[in-house]
Order: C-alpha cells, then sequence, then structure tokens
C-alpha cells in the first residue's frame, strides 16, 4: 500500500460526500486506502460515510468515536490505522481537484532525498463553494511558511488538506503533540520543521472551506480568546522544548511581524477615521433631509386646511344651487327652457 488517505469528520455531512468523491477520483498507478474517522457527529454524516463503505469495502475503511474526543485526539486515534508509505491527509469540508494530486506529490517524494513532507497550493471558497481566492499562497492570501522559526512566530498555515507525509514519520510527530492542543495542526508543523524539509507543489490541488465557528474560525470573542491563548501556550511550550533553535531568526521574525501588525493597525485606524467621516456627512444629510420633512409635513398641513376651506364653501354652494333649482320661481322658466330645446 502506498498512501493512506486520513479524512476526519465531525458533523459535515453537507460536504463529506465531495471530499470523499475527490479521493476516489484520484488517478494513481499505485494501490491507495480510505480512512475515515467520524467523532461522533449529530448530523447525518456517519450514514453518508457508511455508505461510501458499503460501495467501496475494498478501498474505504471506517472508524467511529462513541464519544466525541475533538480533532487532535481523534487524529492521533486514528493515524495509527495508515498501512500506507505515506499519509495524506484531508478535512471532511475541504476537496481535492486534482486528480492527479496523489500522483504528483509520490513522485516528488520520492525523488526527494531530504524531504518526507510535502504540501501543495490551494484555493479558497465560501459554504457553498464559491471561490474566493485561487491560488492562495501566490496571491499572498497566506505566508508560504517553508521553515521551524516562521512557523513558530507567524503561526502559518502550510495547509493541512494537502499534506502528503511519511507515514512513520506523521506517526511519530502525532505522538508528541498535547491531547489539549489548541490547534493540533500548529504543533504538527512545528514538529514536522523540526525533522524534516516541507517540499512545496505549486499546483493548486486542493479546496480549503472558509468554514466559520470551525476551530481555526471561532466566531465569538470568547471562543478566539481561548484559541489564541492555547496557541500562544504552545508557542511558548516549543521555545522550551527544542534550545538549540535559532533564536536570533526567531527574535527577528517577532520583530518584522509586530512591525507589520503596527501597520496593519494604522491601516484600520485610517479606515475607522475615513468611516466616521462618512457617517458624519450622512448624519448631516439625515439631519437637513429632515428639516425638509417638517417643511413638507407643514406644507401638507396647509394644504389640508385649505382644501377642507374649499370643500366647505362647495358644499354650501351646492346647498344654494339645489334650493334655487328647486323653487316655485325656477319651475317656470326652467319648463320653458326645456320646450324650446324639444323643439329643436
Amino acid at each position: 500500500m502506498k498512501v493512506s488517505i486520513i479524512c476526519t469528520n465531525y458533523n459535515k455531512g453537507d460536504w463529506v460526500r465531495e471530499a470523499m468523491d475527490s479521493f476516489l477520483n484520484q488517478r494513481t498507478t499505485f494501490d491507495f486506502e480510505i480512512i475515515i474517522i467520524d467523532d461522533a457527529s449529530t448530523d447525518h454524516s456517519y450514514e453518508i460515510i457508511q455508505d461510501y463503505q458499503n460501495k467501496f469495502p475494498e478501498k474505504v475503511r471506517t472508524f467511529r468515536n462513541e464519544v466525541n474526543l475533538g480533532i487532535t485526539r481523534t487524529w492521533k486515534k486514528v493515524c495509527q490505522e495508515a498501512k500506507g508509505q505515506y499519509i495524506a491527509r484531508c478535512d471532511s469540508d475541504d476537496f481535492w481537484t486534482d486528480p492527479l494530486k496523489l500522483q504528483k506529490q509520490v513522485d516528488l517524494l520520492d525523488s526527494s532525498t531530504d524531504s518526507l513532507w510535502s504540501n501543495t497550493e490551494f484555493d479558497m471558497v465560501d459554504l457553498d463553494g464559491n471561490i474566493i481566492q485561487k491560488d492562495a499562497f501566490a496571491n499572498k492570501a497566506l505566508p508560504l511558511i517553508d521553515s521551524y522559526e516562521e512557523m513558530l512566530v507567524m503561526k502559518g498555515m502550510t495547509m493541512a488538506s494537502t499534506w502528503l507525509v511519511d507515514t512513520a514519520l506523521m506517526q511519530d510527530v502525532s505522538d508528541q503533540i498535547s491531547d489539549t492542543a489548541a490547534d493540533d495542526t500548529f504543533e504538527l508543523q512545528l514538529e514536522l520543521f523540526k525533522r524534516t524539509k516541507i517540499s512545496f507543489l505549486s499546483d493548486s490541488t486542493t479546496v480549503y472551506r472558509m468554514n466559520l465557528g470551525s476551530d481555526s474560525k471561532p466566531m465569538t470573542l470568547d471562543t478566539a480568546e481561548k484559541r489564541f491563548t492555547g496557541i500562544l501556550n504552545s508557542q511558548i511550550k516549543y521555545l522550551n522544548k527544542y534550545p538549540d533553535q535559532d533564536i536570533q531568526r526567531i527574535s527577528h521574525l517577532a520583530l518584522v511581524k509586530d512591525r507589520d501588525l503596527d501597520i496593519l493597525i494604522f491601516k484600520k485606524d485610517r479606515q475607522i477615521e475615513d468611516l466616521d467621516s462618512r457617517l458624519n456627512q450622512v448624519s448631516h444629510i439625515s439631519h437637513n433631509q429632515n428639516e425638509y420633512i417638517e417643511v413638507l409635513k407643514k406644507e401638507n398641513q396647509d394644504f389640508q386646511t385649505e382644501l377642507s376651506r374649499i370643500r366647505s364653501l362647495y358644499d354650501e354652494l351646492q346647498i344654494q344651487y339645489n334650493s334655487v333649482v328647486t323653487s316655485r320661481r325656477w319651475t317656470i322658466p326652467t319648463k320653458i327652457i326645456n320646450f324650446f330645446r324639444r323643439s329643436k
């Protein structure tokens, strides 16, 4: 067995089919297996997963946690099930777009003398699959991290759903990460960078779904603070874990990042100031509009008063007219007029 594709799932019933189909669509010169583990989903995910196992029993192996363990413990558990020489990871809300992804990465690592880990270019989509960003690395949506020091400071993403990693190496580093890690891939990347170089494939092979509410995209301040604090704890842990690291480079990268954050904050402040200015303009326009509305209201009231006066006058004239045309003095002239009209 050359490759074990490992997919973790929790409540991704809307997207897991797309992921599974993209695995099955891989065209390779070697055998591969698909291992998918469900972390006690409460939606219809597991029924879909079972359906794939029933249709492709020779290709798909499934596992299910009886209780929710979280992504880190789930990954560490299922990683040990791999039978292939390499492990390819993909989350169940992401999917592969290049049917030659595995073949290209296997060829890349098989020909390398110093790399046991590969990642690729990727695209970003929204929840409905609409493209948000093509070629995320090339277009600077994310920095392309290629060292331990950069990963530690930048907290970057090498895009786990594009990974192909030597199985023995992946199983070893997975055992190193904490069960309570705020982000399992952050610590995995740090461990991988300490052990091997990463080989980057510039072809876009994978789609990353921007899933608000996921571990990496918290929606509330409370969950965001917990995540950021957890990652900080991991950074401190790894500063102490590997004393042979390049502290001078780490310090330099941290200072550059601090400068970049200052620039970003300045830009955001200017945007806020611009928004405040525009809001004041809108408020001024709104105030003028309110004054004009009051003038229109007054004119409307005057118009209604005048209309009421005219209606009253009309009613009075109508009464006078009726009293005239029905009087005896008006009856004889009317008969004479009607006689001449009929005589024409």
